[in-house]
């Protein structure tokens, strides 16, 4: 299994900053809506969420976004496939990550009925047709200490569906080499918001994606001097949003 990590600690992707992200929003589109973009987690969710997608061109992507299956459920508005497990990584060391691998599912299932206990301590497993359900799940969870979402980019195709499905189903405990397959990817996004957190990205496959995640490094150190120079023209929301898209590199509501 090949595993790659991005561990940035206390620096960010992107070190410069539109100032409208600190000033009041009108109603409509807003960087939070478009692209889980906000004045505390800022211009670099863009390129966490553009990279991960761009990780599973061309694979079926299945999501899960961990604890908050139900926010999740209600903002895609559809219900997940319930399953016993969801990876974990705890990034409260800027240097490294702690990576604890799948655990037991768990959920703010509220407990007020018995299908809710039954449930609780499942997670959701989310399927995803474009980039624009990522953004939904990650602002389902971003607004904690911490936040963590795990993409599955599988082959397209039921049966690979229902397999996936089994090995987190498992009543022993799954690993990477386990669930994935052939050239399967596998990204976690863990996002720190509040003090002693920190963002990290897993990305790991049975296929060597070195050269793939090198190309697309350098496609994004481009695309963020590119989006830096050019703040000082971006007058208002439309114009940020514009340069946001190609920040990100992914059109929100293509496949």
């Amino acid at each position: 299994m090949n595993v790659y990590r991005y561990i940035p600690g206390t620096e960010s992707a992107v070190t410069r900053h539109w100032p409208g992200l600190f000033q009041e929003w009108s109603q409509g589109p807003t960087p939070f809506t478009e692209y889980a973009v906000n004045n505390n987690n800022m211009e670099k969710m863009a390129v966490y969420l553009g990279l991960a997608w761009r990780l599973t061109a061309g694979l079926a992507r299945y999501s899960i976004p961990t604890y908050y299956r139900d926010d999740a459920a209600e903002a895609l508005g559809r219900e997940p496939v319930l399953v016993a497990w969801e990876y974990e990584i705890e990034a409260e060391d800027p240097h490294t990550v702690l990576d604890n691998g799948f655990v037991p599912g768990r959920s703010t299932a509220d407990g007020h009925t018995p299908k809710s206990w039954e449930n609780a301590n499942r997670a959701g497993l989310f399927e995803l047709s474009a980039p624009r359900d990522l953004v939904r799940l990650l602002r389902a969870v971003l607004l904690d200490a911490t936040a963590e979402i795990s993409l599955f980019g599988v082959a397209p195709g039921a049966d690979r569906q229902t397999d996936l499905v089994a090995s987190l189903c498992d009543s022993a405990r799954p690993s990477l080499p386990s669930v994935l397959r052939d050239e399967d990817v596998f990204v976690d996004l863990t996002i720190g918001s509040d003090v002693g957190y920190y963002d990290a990205i897993t990305v790991a496959s049975p296929t060597d994606l070195q050269l793939r995640i090198d190309a697309l490094a350098i496609d994004y150190a481009t695309r963020i001097e590119a989006y830096q120079n050019s703040l000082d023209d971006l007058s208002d929301m439309t114009a940020f949003l514009r340069a946001i898209r190609e920040l990100a590199g992914i059109t929100l509501d293509a496949a």
